[in-house]
């Protein structure tokens, strides 16, 4: 399958005129040539007919300088993406909801300081003020509606919908943390903002953004996808990579709008990124308020806009985002002075989207960008070396990071996994005896070299080319005397859920409605676990059962659980 590529040509005559001072020249024909070259090769392993992929645009100067289309739309009937191919876009639907708020603020229809209860009475009264900046800015201290929901026992394939979010939020007791004091990226805040959209203007956030964003932009197929089961010709269907090898699909369920749900095509995202330009739709001032670092109580900026990062990518500034769910990962960001814009719309969960749309700007802004202080990491096509399963049982046990996190590696049949703390669980592939990567991150851990006693004490964790030392810790087989007092059923009343607690193999098994999670031991009555429990800690008296316990994950924190008294359900060690 070949990539579909448009180049900008360059006029002779405009070759002639000296460049402007400050500004690279116009690309040649050449360049341009050789440019469109290399990003095909950055998706050339999505260039067949057994994969999903990738729509791609690249905008220089307002003219569309790169249009590539790679993979397939739906591999089971075999049709491929082109640049008309709709996509769920995850969390690039911010931006849309953001814009929705200031239009209506810009109408002098409501106040971006007004109470959200003023607008959403149903929101509890947490003794502290939430206001709709907070909400636009991710500084709500709003605890996250999916780590809610999966604490509840939701599948993030459950049909979820804007009354099921609403219904959980009503129900909290706490914040993460006081309203403008801290940043926690928080997608109940959009939920919010999308009903705020429906009380203010009488309509839904999918009417509103049609008539006021969409239509006037030209953006004749994007929209809202308010009801998961409405058809939409043409789109994308979601993949993920499967443990055999090849591709499985991931279904994607949702029927709530605000923080996600914006399904789109390449094409029209390039009518919207030029509206920061032009501004046809909402005039300069609202898209300089959009593009504007929000600040904390102490006047710190947060580095996020409305809907937007703030940021800079090799000492040129950006506004970004990227969004992914499911399958789905995409990715917009532009370099306001460079007059670059990059659009990745992908539907396999191993299009690091992020990644590869910094890539192409390496590509296009060339002698323009600063060093980067080590190379990226790239593990997406890792090489694996041969390694007996029985050599990954000297690495399983949890490792303490140096930023109070922890890792925890297991080992499930022949592959190991590891995870920290709050975060899904993932394979970890053998680069060597003691280096694992991760395919769908640019991370890795290095094991330490063994001791003496052939122990290894430690290791380090690298993503995103951070490094982060790793303390293994003792391993941890709890007697039972002191498993005994944590045993039993709690309550949460935040989240309408049971848990029951139980013991094997000398540490703690929460029990939901959704099976099993194992704990490992994490100090004393702590616990950490996968997404969505990050630190477990129970709260327990000397020689009596423990009262309750918390959970606490980087987007909901301190979430509460009481022991109850059921009859006939007390917690039981397992094997010893």
């Amino acid at each position: 399958m070949k990539a579909l590529c448009y180049l900008a040509i360059v006029s002779p005559l405009l070759a002639l005129q000296p460049p402007v001072w400050g500004k690279p020249p116009a690309a040649s024909a050449t360049q341009a040539a050789t440019r469109a070259q290399q990003v095909d090769a950055l998706f050339a392993k999505w260039n067949r007919a057994d994969t999903p992929g990738a729509a791609v645009m690249v905008v220089k100067d307002g003219q569309r300088v790169y249009r590539g289309s790679f993979g397939m739309a739906d591999i089971e009937q075999n049709r491929p993406i082109t640049p008309s191919t709709s996509f769920h876009v995850a969390s690039l639907s911010k931006q849309f909801t953001a814009f929705a708020i200031l239009l209506l603020a810009q109408d002098g229809k409501l106040s971006l300081d007004d109470d959200v209860r003023k607008h959403v009475p149903a929101l509890p009264d947490f003794g502290q003020t939430i206001r709709i900046r907070h909400l636009l800015t991710h500084t709500s201290g709003l605890r996250d509606q999916w780590n809610l929901l999966a604490m509840a026992g939701w599948r993030m394939d459950d049909v979820i919908t804007d009354d099921d979010v609403l219904r959980l939020v009503r129900r909290q007791r706490a914040l993460n943390f006081v309203p403008g004091s801290d940043f926690a990226y928080n997608n109940t805040g959009y939920t919010l903002l999308a009903a705020i959209v429906r009380k203010v203007s009488g309509q839904p956030l999918a009417a509103f953004a049609r008539e006021r964003i969409f239509d006037p932009l030209g953006m004749r197929h994007t929209f809202f996808h308010e009801q998961y089961a409405t058809l939409v010709a043409g789109r994308a269907q979601s993949y993920q990579p499967a443990p055999q090898g090849g591709y499985s699909r991931i279904a994607l369920s949702y029927s709530t709008v605000g923080p996600t749900s914006l399904v789109t095509t390449a094409d029209d995202l390039l009518l919207w990124a030029n509206n920061f330009n032009d501004a046809r739709v909402g005039g300069p001032a609202l898209l300089a308020r959009m593009q504007t670092s929000a600040t904390f109580n102490d006047g710190k900026a947060t580095g996020y806009g409305g809907g937007l990062d703030i940021g800079a990518y090799r000492g040129l500034k950006t506004i970004d985002h990227s969004g992914a769910d499911a399958g789905f990962r995409s990715y917009l960001v532009r370099f306001p002075d460079q007059q670059l814009t990059v659009v990745i719309m992908g539907n396999g969960a191993d299009v690091q989207a992020s990644r590869l749309g910094q890539r192409i700007a390496d590509i296009y802004l060339d002698g323009q960008l600063q060093p980067l202080p080590k190379p990226m990491p790239n593990y997406s096509d890792g090489v694996q070396v041969p390694l007996a399963p029985a050599r990954l049982d000297a690495l399983l046990g949890t490792y303490a990071l140096e930023n109070g996190s922890a890792i925890t590696f297991a080992r499930e049949d022949e592959q190991l996994l590891g995870w920290t703390a709050g975060d899904d669980k993932m394979p970890f592939y053998p680069a060597g005896e003691r280096e694992f990567f991760v395919k769908l991150s640019n991370a890795s851990f290095r094991f330490d070299a063994p001791d003496a006693a052939g122990v290894i004490g430690g290791g380090t964790w690298l993503r995103n080319a951070r490094a982060i030392r790793a303390k293994r810790m003792a391993p941890a087989r709890l007697p039972d005397a002191a498993l005994q007092p944590l045993l039993g059923e709690y309550y949460s009343d935040e989240l309408h859920a049971l848990y029951t607690v139980t013991a094997q193999e000398g540490s703690v098994v929460l029990g939901f409605s959704r099976g099993d999670i194992a704990l490992a031991p994490f100090g004393k009555n702590s616990f950490v676990g996968p997404w969505p429990f990050g630190l477990v800690t129970f709260q327990c008296l000397a020689a009596s059962d423990c009262t309750g316990f918390t959970v606490t994950e980087s987007r909901a924190s301190d979430v509460q659980f009481t022991r109850v008294a059921l009859p006939g359900l007390r917690g039981s060690t397992a094997t010893p």
